[in-house]
C-alpha cells in the first residue's frame, strides 16, 4: 500500500507544478532530518523513512532536504544519507524527489543498529549545513528517543551549538527501558533537550505524531 501510494504521489508530482520556477522564495524551506539508528531504536527507522518521503513530497522547487543517521561515534559526512536542493523547474524537482525516495528506501533496506547516539554532533552538523542554505525557513527534524550515548573516544558533550534561526522539531520520542523505573525520566529528558536547544538560540517543537509534524511545517 505504501509503495503504491508513493508511485501515485510521484506521478502526481511530475504532472503538477509544485512551485514557480526561479529564485528562492519567502516560503522556501531547508530541512535536515536526523534519525537515530542506535540499539533497539533502529526498529523506528522504516517509519522515519516514510515520514521523510512524505515530507520531501511536500517540498517545493528550490527547497533543500537532507537526511542523516545518528549512530556513529561522532557525526560526520559519512553519516549523511542524502542531501539535495530541488531544481527550480517543477518537473525536474519531481524527478529529484524520486531520486531522494530511492536513496531513502535503499538506506531503510540496509540499515543496521549502531552503537552510539551522538545527538549533539548531529545537531551541530545539521546546523552548519543549514547555515549555508539560502532558504527562508530552516528546520532540523530529530527522530530519536533522545537518549544520548557517546563513546569516550569522541565525547561531544561539550560541543557548543549555534541554532539561531533554526526550528528543531523532535518527533517519535519513545520511552526507553530506563523510563520504566522512573516515570519522570521521560519528561525530564524532553525538558533537558528543550533547554539545550533554546539556550543555543533555536526554537523547540515537540510533534507527538507524523500529522502534527507535517501540519507544523506546512
Amino acid at each position: 500500500m505504501i509503495i503504491k501510494t508513493f508511485k501515485m504521489l510521484t506521478a502526481g508530482l511530475i504532472l503538477a507544478g509544485v512551485a514557480a520556477c526561479g529564485a528562492v522564495t519567502s516560503n522556501s524551506k531547508a530541512v535536515f532530518m536526523l534519525v537515530d539508528a542506535s540499539g533497539t531504536y533502529v526498529r523506528e527507522v522504516p517509519d522515519a523513512v516514510v515520514t521523510a518521503k512524505l515530507l520531501t513530497s511536500k517540498l517545493n522547487s528550490n527547497d533543500m532536504f537532507a537526511f542523516g543517521e545518528i549512530g556513529s561515534c561522532s557525526f560526520s559526512d559519512s553519516s549523511l544519507v542524502v542531501r539535495r536542493t530541488l531544481p527550480g523547474t517543477p518537473s525536474e524537482a519531481a524527478y529529484a524527489k524520486q531520486a531522494v525516495f530511492e536513496n531513502l528506501e535503499a538506506y531503510a533496506e540496509t540499515v543496521q543498529p549502531t552503537g552510539w547516539t551522538d545527538i549533539r554532533g548531529g545537531l551541530r552538523y545539521a546546523a552548519a549545513e543549514l547555515e549555508q542554505s539560502d532558504q527562508a525557513s530552516r528546520y532540523i527534524v530529530l527522530v530519536s528517543d533522545l537518549v544520548e550515548d557517546v563513546s569516550p573516544d569522541c565525547d561531544t558533550s561539550s560541543l557548543e551549538l549555534d541554532l539561531e534561526g533554526i526550528t528543531v522539531i523532535v518527533t517519535n520520542v519513545t520511552r526507553s527501558d530506563r523510563d520504566a523505573s522512573d516515570p519522570n525520566a521521560y519528561f525530564e529528558r524532553l525538558e533537558a533537550w528543550e533547554a539545550l536547544v533554546e539556550d543555543a538560540g533555536g526554537t523547540w517543537v515537540h510533534a507527538n505524531s507524523r500529522d502534527r509534524l507535517l501540519e507544523y511545517m506546512f
